[in-house]
């Protein structure tokens, strides 16, 4: 009686460390294929986003269409993002990070702004794409300049496989200005949702 007893104890032990397990991995199949919480650590993206806010990316958004001008992506800058296997080692090298109280440096938050077949132009802190002034309602006007602080740049045609991307922030932005323009193989995903603040809580425009 007895060790039917300590059998059935340790059957249930192992029964709830297999259920650990599988929602273990589960979460992890989930967090790297599909949907990432992810937080924002720089302020490029300001007033969009700021400091510490809490994001869901979106890691399907792409699957079957490539970014739009106007999306905001996170993407993974000099590092490729290679299928399955790849977003797995990713996931489990950030949770590695996490652990250390550290983050992925080179992942990036931008807002896409040239496409493939795009000539995007800068002059005189007026941004160009195809040779039409863009109104940005999004960029944040310095408060000091009273201006988007643009800058200028030679113009740039976006290739096949690549995107021109900016921050919102453009006076403490590093972006496709500085390192040209990104390959689309690098993007994660596309940010969807803010779920923390709370006073924020809602969809990214």
């Amino acid at each position: 009686m007895e060790q039917q007893k300590k059998k059935s104890i340790g059957r249930e032990i192992l029964e709830w460390v297999i259920l650990i397990i599988a929602a273990f991995l589960i979460a992890s199949i989930i967090q790297s294929q599909l949907f990432a919480l992810t937080e924002v650590n720089m302020t490029s993206m300001m007033d969009t986003l700021v400091q510490g806010d809490k994001l869901i990316m979106s890691k399907l958004a792409y699957a079957s269409n490539e970014p739009q001008r106007g999306d905001i992506i996170i993407f993974l800058r000099d590092e490729s993002v290679n299928g399955v296997i790849g977003r797995m080692g990713i996931y489990i090298s950030d949770v590695a990070l996490k652990l250390k109280g550290d983050f992925r440096r080179n992942r990036l938050i931008k807002r896409v702004i040239g496409i493939p077949g795009d000539k995007v132009e800068i002059r005189n802190n007026v941004l160009y794409i195809n040779d039409e002034p863009v109104t940005e309602d999004y960029a944040r006007i310095d408060p000091g300049l009273g201006i988007v602080p643009n800058g200028s740049m030679d113009p740039v045609v976006v290739q096949k496989g690549q995107l021109f991307v900016l921050g919102d922030n453009r006076g403490q932005s590093m972006d496709s200005r500085n390192f040209g323009v990104i390959d689309m193989e690098w993007v994660e995903g596309k940010a969807i949702f803010r779920i923390l603040p709370f006073d924020k809580f809602g969809k990214i425009e």
